[in-house]
């Protein structure tokens, strides 16, 4: 029986710590599927779903058992529909473990579902979507902070626009 794990996010933009995640899920998992959120919830996503799309394909594109979609809606009801029961998480740091914590019971309230939270390389620990987002927009170099496929899509997208 293949073991498939769903990975979601809004991605905006799709970082090099998210990368180290999908990467070592996938030697986990036999099929790991990167969800990316059309409804950010309430935070206004920078780049629309297709843009971001676009930077999530093209930074998994050497991972063989990922595939790439969008969802709308509650996570789990996408969870479900993809055969899957289990979610990856990535973690930074101690507050994201508080954080995912609570969004899992919310998850759990909803489907009978499993989570694996993966912790980032430390050597990407200090990356977020919102430091790369200003370096794209203020010029910075954004080598070593997304992944080298998808870097003139993550420049072009987040950079100042003016």
């Amino acid at each position: 029986m293949e073991k498939t794990a769903v990975f979601a996010g809004t991605f905006d933009p799709f970082t090099m710590g998210h990368y180290d995640v999908a990467l070592r899920a996938a030697s986990v998992f036999d099929r790991l599927i990167i969800a990316v959120a059309e409804d950010t919830g309430g935070k206004r996503a920078v780049a629309g779903t297709e843009d971001r799309l676009q930077i999530v394909r093209a930074s998994v594109a050497d991972i063989k058992n990922v595939s790439v979609e969008s969802f709308s809606g509650f996570l789990t009801d996408f969870v479900a529909a993809s055969g899957s029961r289990v979610l990856v998480r990535g973690l930074r740091t101690y507050n994201d473990f508080e954080y995912e914590k609570s969004l899992f019971e919310v998850y759990r309230s909803q489907m009978d579902v499993e989570a694996v939270y993966i912790m980032t390389a430390g050597r990407y620990s200090h990356i977020s979507g919102s430091v790369v987002r200003q370096l794209a927009a203020l010029g910075g170099d954004l080598a070593g902070f997304v992944p080298e496929s998808a870097r003139a899509a993550v420049e072009k997208i987040y950079r100042k626009r003016g």
